[in-house]
């Protein structure tokens, strides 16, 4: 029983994912059901910065890639109770503090896919984004439904 009831499971996302056109969701690269089209990733340092990723597949949009990347630093910068961070393109760019508000994704073997390291403020700083600001503006395209 349990075999079929998670064989449903499995059939149903693909299902879905086949009819949705398998373009990479919002969502954690981790997770194991939605996972393999792609998703956000983040890993600390050098330092105090967080590298952020975002990987997704052939059929997702490279502006969408970045959008997405931008909102996933600014949940980021909330879950750590940060209201504020700094935006980088790289970590040279890091290293000589030069500022950016967004990133055009690259194409990794026909996949689009974008990284930037952020810095995290209590305070804000010239240059600094606002985590909140940042999701509210951008919402509408990561969670059309509403924001859920």
């Amino acid at each position: 029983m349990h075999n079929k009831f998670f064989g449903l499971i499995a059939m149903s996302v693909l299902l879905s994912a086949t009819l949705s056109g398998c373009a990479t969701p919002y969502g954690d690269a981790r997770n194991p059901i939605t996972g393999w089209t792609g998703g956000y990733y983040e890993s600390k340092g050098p330092g105090e910065l967080i590298k952020v990723i975002f990987a997704g597949n052939g059929i997702i949009k490279t502006d969408t890639v970045s959008v997405y990347l931008l909102y996933r630093c600014a949940e980021i910068a909330q879950r750590e109770g940060k209201p504020y961070f700094a935006f980088y393109q790289n970590l040279p760019d890091a290293v000589l503090d030069r500022k950016s508000s967004s990133k055009a994704a690259s194409t990794v073997g026909r996949k689009p896919t974008d990284y930037a390291y952020i810095l995290l403020s209590q305070e804000d700083k010239p240059g600094y984004l606002s985590a909140s600001a940042v999701m509210s503006s951008l919402a509408i395209h990561v969670k059309p439904e509403g924001g859920k």
